[in-house]
């Protein structure tokens, strides 16, 4: 499924390659088009990343057409310069550096995608007393918790280290969300399944 239909160019910026997400969306065609990459970048990548920034380059390569641009950028912060290549060919740019959002509103023609955001709007929103059905695949760092996870957001479940490899109901109380990530915490909901589950696993434990 394509999410965004076909779009002429994309300029990425150091912070998107070395971030990585990019290149799955590439990968799964969600984004396709013309991808390209300033010398500057390319440079900016290889200088702190080495070897891992061209396979990252590499696997671009693989799933769209990437070109690699010489602008006259010599004395330009790599924000400015990427914000000019893609003002100079109409391209969308890709980023997750804040100094480039920055930087962006004095090039209003210039259409941001901060990926930062794009996976925000596609992570599952778990909102205050909003039930869900989770497993509980280990214990938390506080040993009556549990933990499980959702579409990779982290969920702590109040209660839940009992019930580890089962499939529980809970409700939420919090979602905190981090740069990394969202992080969830629960209590079980429904109590009365959970005593027996536990009272079962005890007289298990005591044959």
């Amino acid at each position: 499924m394509i999410f965004f239909k076909r779009e002429n160019r994309f300029v990425l910026d150091s912070s998107s390659i070395i971030d990585g997400r990019v290149i799955h969306l590439f990968e799964r065609k969600f984004f396709e088009g013309k991808i390209i990459i300033p010398t500057l970048v390319r440079f900016i990548v290889k200088k702190y990343t080495g070897n891992k920034g061209e396979r990252a380059i590499s696997i671009l390569k693989r799933n769209a057409t990437v070109n690699f641009v010489k602008e006259k950028t010599n004395r330009l912060v790599e924000e400015v310069c990427v914000l000019k290549v893609a003002q100079k060919r109409h391209a969308k740019l890709f980023t997750v550096s804040d100094e480039v959002c920055r930087h962006a509103k004095f090039y209003p023609h210039v259409s941001i995608i901060d990926i930062r955001d794009l996976y925000r709007v596609l992570t599952p929103i778990f909102i205050p007393n909003k039930l869900i059905s989770v497993k509980i695949l280990k214990r938390g760092m506080n040993h009556t918790e549990g933990v499980g996870y959702i579409e990779g957001v982290k969920i702590v479940v109040e209660n839940g280290a009992k019930c580890v490899n089962q499939t529980v109901n809970a409700r939420v109380t919090t979602m905190l969300s981090f740069e990394t990530g969202n992080l969830v915490f629960c209590t079980i909901e429904d109590k009365k399944d959970v005593k027996s589950l536990i009272s079962a696993k005890d007289q298990r434990s005591q044959r």
